[in-house]
């Protein structure tokens, strides 16, 4: 909405004369419905003599509220700012519930935050729904959130919809409470008894906006979809069922929504062709399915559990790339070098016959000489060899040009067939996930360049540069262990890289390399291409994944008109606009329910090893305690008044515990011995507590 011509005119404050007469060819019922629409979004305000203005002009800017918990709270704006979050102090959140968009007033800090501000109105409620315990105290009922950011609801007798005390549910708001009116709400979904881990999982999907059934519409038009390709469909598209085009995915892997090829040209350069399912074929602008994915708009992992975007008529069937199968595809054709230059691109609807479904686990066998199976696919090694040293090329020079090698090892929870957790691991990820990591890298790039050169609209990735302050914080940290980082040239990601090259061998900077991935910008999706600051990319976007991915399937789409020819139009931009915020959100929202089922899970599977001891290091540092991870990932907290010896205040700067009488510091990577005291899968809670030297 920032590309209206009627915000670029508020730069300055304007009434409704003054803009009818800017805009002579707008109707004033139009001109009216645009600033309703901007004020709606919280883009512009209209002061008490009724001019209207851009809401920076104000001081005011739209944001996302933050709850603590606490009397205090944060406001996070759509626009990022070096001053980061604006503290709200207590008493003036406007009655704004966490997750709330909202318009803020900002002013200067006076609490040692860079900025402050005031709610001043809410834009948009963002929770429908509140999960939680069903309480009953003098005689009324009420809901009793399971996050401490929500308070308690009163549900009307007549709205309990057959729940009973000790029930776990979902509440739809109906009232958010105002002038000493407590919120009431309406019970809408009973999601299992209280203190159970099945309806703790079932309240953060409810919570976080994700669920499992289908549209029966949506349902219908996948299984209409078939199971077969289209003959006459196949005919119209780039034929390369003849080429040696495979898969490489996980071992559980249950959709192929990419597979690859390289063949070697003439000129002695390659052609590497990223083969991806063509989901745009089946999924069409406006119809049910779109409204499902656009709704989803990704799909959701937790541990032995996928809830997916896509139907699993189109996710495991017509739109999986199979082994032995005809399937519709949109390829990526570049020319590289063996350096892993990249000269040429052509990109084409295509139908493909994948030859084979390999398994990062057997390809790596294969690269590293198993006899075995290096007989069995005997047609393919070649292919693979010159893979990986394509791969390793291409990988060398995005790291010259700056790239972070942000590659922290990832844990894995593994459950058995009842889906109970047994085990936490570490993923290992060999020659063959790095091959097709940098493979889909390279198409990624490449169609956001083409796209971009051509100001074609789309839904980009973007990844902004680091706030300074965060980086500042990261380089005090860095600095005793010999590293230089000057926050000031954020630019510089070498020095960045110098770090976490360094970590990989010292035991003692373990802890580096997560403390700098805290400091940098969270990655998002854009209608404008500004770049990726990681991979030190001028043009990025996600093409590779439309069958989990949103963003991806409107990538597809916007690629299409444009190799096609087809002219954009305003209503494409706006697509754009619309999909890359919405993605951003339920990316967001995925991310959120993943990490705190997570939790739940990792406590069900510590609550076994309760009193134990372990050794650990300090993961992250607050005003109430210490959290610290074990070896094989898994945090817990430390609490502050469990602390022997001395009296421990927070350096808030420092990011420190430190000791009033003895100086003993706590910070970031400090060794400790731990014993574990408390593991809840209904909360993901784990209390550790300092072990007592026998």
């Amino acid at each position: 909405m920032k590309n209206s011509i009627v915000y670029r005119l508020l730069a300055r404050p304007m009434r409704l004369d003054e803009l009818k007469r800017a805009l002579p060819e707008m109707s004033r019922q139009a001109l009216t419905e645009e600033l309703e629409a901007l004020g709606a979004a919280g883009l512009i305000l209209r002061n008490k003599k009724n001019r209207y203005a851009q809401s920076e002009h104000y001081g005011c800017t739209a944001a996302t509220f933050l709850a603590t918990g606490r009397a205090f709270s944060f406001a996070r704006p759509d626009e990022p700012r070096t001053e980061g979050d604006i503290f709200i102090p207590p008493g003036c959140d406007g009655g704004a519930w966490h997750g709330d968009r909202v318009l803020v007033q900002v002013t200067q800090g006076t609490r040692g935050h860079k900025s402050e501000g005031e709610v001043v109105r809410i834009l948009e409620r963002c929770r429908g729904e509140i999960t939680g315990e069903v309480m009953l105290r003098n005689k009324s009922y009420y809901l009793h959130p399971a996050s401490t950011k929500y308070p308690d609801i009163v549900l009307p007798k007549n709205h309990l919809n057959g729940a009973q005390p000790g029930d776990h549910v979902a509440v739809q708001m109906m009232f958010y409470g105002e002038r000493g009116i407590p919120p009431q709400g309406a019970v809408t979904a009973v999601l299992g008894l209280e203190g159970t881990m099945e309806a703790a999982v079932a309240g953060i999907l409810r919570e976080n906006g994700i669920t499992l059934p289908f549209s029966e519409e949506s349902e219908r038009q996948a299984a209409a979809c078939g199971d077969t390709v289209d003959p006459a469909e196949a005919a119209r598209r780039l034929d390369l069922r003849d080429k040696v085009i495979f898969t490489i995915d996980g071992d559980d892997a249950k959709d192929f929504d990419d597979a690859v090829s390289l063949e070697i040209l003439e000129n002695g350069h390659y052609e590497l062709g990223v083969h991806i399912a063509d989901v745009s074929h089946y999924v069409t602008p406006g119809s049910p399915l779109d409204d499902e994915a656009w709704r989803r708009g990704t799909s959701v992992y937790y541990p032995g559990h996928v809830i997916p975007m896509l139907p699993f008529a189109l996710s495991h069937g017509i739109c999986s790339l199979n082994p032995d199968t005809d399937r519709l595809t949109f390829s990526a054709l570049m020319e590289v070098d063996k350096d892993g230059r990249r000269y040429h691109c052509r990109f084409a609807k295509s139908v493909i016959h994948s030859k084979a479904r390999m398994t990062y686990r057997n390809v790596n066998r294969i690269l590293d000489g198993d006899t075995a199976l290096r007989e069995k696919y005997v047609e393919l090694v070649p292919v693979f060899e010159r893979m990986a040293a394509l791969a390793e090329a291409t990988r060398k020079r995005r790291m010259e040009r700056g790239a972070l090698d942000l590659d922290i090892p990832e844990a894995e929870i593994i459950v058995d067939e009842t889906g109970m957790p047994t085990d936490v691991q570490y993923r290992d990820r060999g020659a063959a996930e790095k091959l097709i990591e940098e493979f889909m890298l390279l198409a990624n790039e490449a169609v956001a360049e083409y796209l971009d050169r051509r100001d074609a609209p789309s839904v980009f990735r973007i990844h902004e540069k680091p706030d300074p302050d965060k980086l500042r914080a990261f380089a005090a940290f860095a600095r005793p262990f010999g590293y230089r980082v000057d926050p000031g040239k954020p630019q510089n990601t070498r020095q960045l890289q110098a770090v976490l090259d360094g970590a990989k061998d010292d035991p003692r900077q373990r802890a580096l390399p997560t403390l700098l991935l805290r400091s940098l910008a969270r990655a998002r999706y854009d209608a404008e291409c500004l770049g990726h600051y990681g991979l030190a990319a001028r043009y990025y976007l996600h093409f590779t994944s439309p069958i989990r991915r949103y963003p991806d399937l409107a990538a597809h789409r916007m690629l299409y008109k444009a190799i096609s020819g087809q002219t954009f139009t305003k209503t494409d931009q706006t697509f754009c606009e619309e999909a890359a915020g919405q993605s951003t959100a339920r990316e967001f929202a995925a991310d959120t329910a993943e990490r705190d089922i997570d939790k739940l899970y990792l406590a069900a599977y510590m609550r076994q090893f309760v009193g134990q001891e372990f050794e650990a290091e300090v993961s992250g540092v607050a005003p109430f305690g210490l959290f610290v991870a074990l070896p094989n990932s898994v945090e817990g907290l430390v609490r502050i008044e469990t602390l022997p010896g001395d009296y421990y205040e927070y350096i808030e700067e420092r990011m420190e515990l430190r000791g009033q009488r003895s100086g003993f510091r706590y910070t970031i990577g400090t060794p400790l011995r731990v014993k574990l005291t408390a593991a809840n899968p209904v909360n993901g809670q784990i209390d550790f507590v300092p072990a007592v030297s026998e």
